[in-house]
């Protein structure tokens, strides 16, 4: 991974949350937040993936 993944993956999280918090739909509220923590799951294993993350 890049730090162009990372950059993508974070901006993506920080969106969707905010996408999240203007839904008017509770079903849309809902898919957002999922959404939101794919990205933040794919962040934490890029983070366990990296030597010195984990040090």
């Amino acid at each position: 991974m890049t730090n162009r993944d990372l950059e993508y993956y974070q901006r993506r999280e920080v969106q969707e949350r905010s996408n999240a918090e203007q839904a008017d739909d509770s079903t849309a509220r809902r898919v957002h937040q999922e959404m939101a923590e794919r990205y933040s799951a794919k962040l934490r294993d890029m983070a366990q993936s990296i030597p010195e993350a984990r040090a």
